[in-house]
């Protein structure tokens, strides 16, 4: 067990693997809860490295990107340092409503990230059609190969209107104070929110919960900042 005290500690990436009802190979990495702050600033090359070293097919980013005007710039870099990607999407999270929606949402379009907070688009990668809704319960009907939903708080996967092959979400931070784990799930946060688990299956559909890559109050105890890497195997041969 270890006591971090500080922004700059190091993440891990929890990588895992499903198979999907689709033809094609393809990876997700999704980040959530930077809380950028003048404080953060070798986090961001430390991220950036990580995302060439795993070189995911898309990237998904879960929300509370900024805490401060300083933490903004530091979005900016790492924004720009990724704009030659392809495949980029981000959602809002509670933190980005306080700090102002419209400047995230810009600092977002203008470095090729599609902005899909409560919006839905589909991703065709090769022979396979994806779809990827952001904060937002009920989509419309059309048909895709796989479905996304990337969610902020995930407290809100119960209220799911309709089926999704995966789901991710962020906001707790796994309470940043873990004293055991059991079943996926991290305590004594669990007893408070629901969700404070690392994964869980249900109905077919895949859960994924982030522990988060910063913290506005940067203290953790045994919960370790991450960021998921899924990779999502097509097996099927029609």
């Amino acid at each position: 067990m270890k006591l971090e005290i500080g922004y700059n500690f190091p993440f891990e990436i929890r990588k895992e693997t499903l198979n999907g009802n689709c033809k094609d190979n393809f990876s997700i990495l999704f980040l959530s809860d930077l809380h950028l702050n003048f404080f953060t600033k070798t986090k961001i090359y430390e991220i950036t490295n990580k995302i060439e070293d795993l070189n995911p097919t898309m990237i998904l980013f879960g929300g509370d990107y900024v805490d401060s005007k300083q933490g903004l710039i530091q979005l900016k870099i790492l924004l720009v340092s990724l704009s030659h990607r392809q495949n980029l999407f981000a959602i809002a999270g509670n933190h980005d409503y306080f700090f102002g929606i419209e400047k995230i949402k810009k600092t977002m379009e203008v470095n090729n990230v599609f902005w899909i907070e409560k919006e839905s688009i589909h991703l065709r990668i090769n022979n396979t059609t994806i779809r990827i809704t952001g904060n937002l319960m009920k989509n419309e009907e059309k048909k895709s190969d796989f479905s996304i939903l990337v969610l902020h708080n995930p407290n809100s996967i119960e209220q799911l209107k309709e089926h999704h092959d995966t789901v991710f979400a962020g906001h707790l931070h796994g309470c940043q104070f873990v004293f055991w784990k059991k079943e996926g799930a991290l305590y004594p946060g669990k007893f408070f929110y629901k969700w404070n688990i690392l994964k869980a299956t249900k109905d077919g559909c895949h859960y994924f919960i982030s522990k988060g890559l910063g913290d506005t109050l940067p203290v953790r105890f045994n919960c370790k900042r991450d960021m998921i890497f899924l990779q999502v195997n097509g097996n099927r041969k029609d």
